[in-house]
């Protein structure tokens, strides 16, 4: 961004010092201007670049939270296996308590059998005309 001084400052500074010192001066204050804009610009994007880095993630911050959540990816599937683990067992154990109550009732349904058998005489020949051993 170029700045040049006014043509009146210009014309009475010639007045005063002549047309080469004039040059000279004018010459300073244009690119001492120049440069102190040019410094307030780079400090401007200096500021903003800073603001943008702590509002922004960065790609370090991406990386991390990636990482984490490998991480919590990873304890879930162990969780999931765990608990997938935990289910077998417990079907393998009811699979047992059915055998153990299918065996139970054939024990209860035998000894009623014979503690019928026992007290009454007639009911042995009831059970066999049941099996159709008897007509």
């Amino acid at each position: 961004m170029g700045y040049a001084i006014p043509l009146e400052v210009y014309e009475k500074l010639e007045e005063k010092l002549g047309k080469e010192i004039t040059a000279i001066v004018v010459r300073t204050l244009e690119e001492s201007i120049k440069t102190a804009f040019e410094e307030a610009q780079e400090r401007q994007q200096i500021v903003i670049s800073e603001n943008l880095k702590k509002e922004l993630a960065t790609k370090y911050d991406l990386a991390l939270l990636k990482k984490d959540i490998d991480i919590l990816r990873e304890e879930m599937h162990k969780e999931i296996d765990l608990v997938r683990k935990e289910m077998d067992i417990v079907r393998k154990e009811i699979d047992l308590v059915r055998k153990d109550m299918k065996i139970m009732e054939i024990r209860i349904i035998a000894i009623l059998i014979i503690t019928m058998i026992l007290l009454n005489q007639n009911s042995l020949e009831f059970i066999a005309r049941i099996l159709g051993l008897m007509k």
